[in-house]
Parts: C-alpha cells; structure tokens; sequence
C-alpha cells in the first residue's frame, strides 16, 4: 500500500542506492492480486518520472513479477519484457483438475486444500513434488532475473500442519530443486515479504535452504517483497547475517543495469 513515491523516499532515508518496482504483471491473469492492464501505462510513466525527479539520490528499476501457468506452458507477462529493466518469475498458482481453474498456492487456505484434495488425494509429496517440478520447468523453459519464493509451498503449513520441512523427503526434494537451479545458473531471492506480513516465521528459502544455495554457489539477491513502504528493509539485517552464516560474502545488486556481486557488510 502506498503511492510509488511513498516507496522511493522511504529507500533513500534508509540508505538504498537502488531500488526497484515488481508489481504482479497486468495481461491475461486479471483478478484481485494482478495489476490490471489499463494501469500498466501508468506503472510505467510513474516510475520514469520518480527516476527523474530522484535520479541523483538512488537508481529505479521497472520490474515485474511473472506467472508460470502450467497448462499453457508460457510466462504471463513475458510480453511486456521491451518496458522492462528485470523481472522476477514466480509460481503462484496451479490447474484445479475438477473446476479447471487456476487456484493458489498462497492465498486463501480452502485453495491450497482444494488442491491438495482434488489434484493429488491428500498426499502432500506428490503435491510438493508437482510444484518444483513445475519451477524447473519454468526454469528450462525460460530466462529472467529473479526466482521469486522458491518454497512458496510451505506458506500454508503454519504448525507442520502438512509437512515437516526437516522430514528426510522434502530435503531431498528441495536438495534436488536445488541442484537443479545451479546448474541452470538461475538466481534466486531471499525474501523477507512473508515475515513481513506475518504470514511465515523465516525467509523464502528457509535457512536450510539457504545453507544448501551457499554449497551450490548460487547466486542470491535480498528482496523485502514489500507490499507497504515501511516494509521495505523489513528483516534485512537478519536475512543478511544469515546469509554470512551460511558463507555469502556477496549478494547480487542491480547496479547501473547490471547485476554486480556486492559485499555483504
């Protein structure tokens, strides 16, 4: 909540020296939580005249976050790459087989029961299984800046409710994901939105998680996935000194366009 400017003054009086916008992309997936088309061009404009009007306090970025959708194979939002200085790719959302619509997988909780219901008889390893492998393929598929949430399933398992993230087949699972993830030198976010709005305990990965990426060399880049302009460094110095526990020395910053590996201090 909040106006895009409200964001940019709040990230200079922190001390940011970029910061970049990722509304959920406009296009085909018009409900509640995606920008509606006719407000891209404004997105747009809005954000070129903050990188104006602040450009000597701190580097803008228009960015977007773009949904995998696994019928159709393609990446909603991929059209609008031309207006764009990074995206981050996301999935958010499976085929309900019965109704055969899209629900989530983190929003309302009777969505992610009906899923797990009707799509996979209850067993929460097939579920688990289904949505990382649907990440990898999304990954093979297509190329952008940003994994967003990689273990967006766990959201919903408030209390271990589903599954336990330290049971032996969901290290595996993620293990594997993960290796996966390397070799296709994909980056990833450590994101801190869920804590935020006390929706989860931990970050996106979890810390296990994140110890596994440290092996693996993969790239991270710190995103607060703020959702109103107070939240926007929410966590970060803990996410930070996790990631220095676990061996990061550096995280990807978008610098003068380019992604540069930028000391952790």
């Amino acid at each position: 909540m909040g106006e895009l400017e409200d964001y940019v003054k709040e990230a200079i009086s922190q001390g940011f020296s970029a910061l970049g916008f990722s509304c959920h992309t406009p296009g085909k997936l018009q409900d509640v939580w995606h920008m509606k088309n006719e407000d891209f061009p404004y997105y747009i404009e809005e954000i070129n005249r903050l990188k104006i009007l602040y450009g000597k306090e701190i580097e803008l970025y228009i960015g977007l976050e773009l949904d995998y959708l696994e019928d159709t194979e393609e990446l909603v939002g991929n059209e609008f790459l031309e207006h764009l200085d990074f995206t981050i790719a996301s999935l958010h959302m499976m085929r309900h087989a019965k109704s055969d619509q899209y629900l989530t997988i983190d929003g309302p909780m009777n969505e992610f029961r009906t899923l797990l219901s009707d799509n996979f008889g209850g067993d929460i390893k097939k579920f688990a299984a289904h949505y990382f492998a649907l990440q990898e393929r999304m990954i093979e598929s297509y190329s952008f800046d940003i994994l967003g949430h990689c273990d967006l399933i766990k959201k919903r398992n408030s209390n271990n409710q589903f599954f336990n993230q330290d049971d032996q087949w969901y290290q595996e699972m993620t293990l594997n994901f993960l290796e996966r993830v390397a070799a296709k030198g994909a980056r990833l976010e450590i994101s801190t939105g869920g804590i935020a709005r006390n929706s989860i305990k931990e970050t996106y990965p979890s810390p296990e998680m994140v110890k596994r990426c440290a092996e693996l060399e993969i790239p991270l880049t710190l995103n607060s996935d703020a959702h109103f302009y107070p939240h926007i460094a929410h966590f970060f110095p803990e996410a930070l000194q996790l990631l220095k526990e676990v061996g990061y020395e550096k995280v990807d910053v978008l610098t003068q366009g380019e992604w540069i590996a930028t000391p952790i201090v």
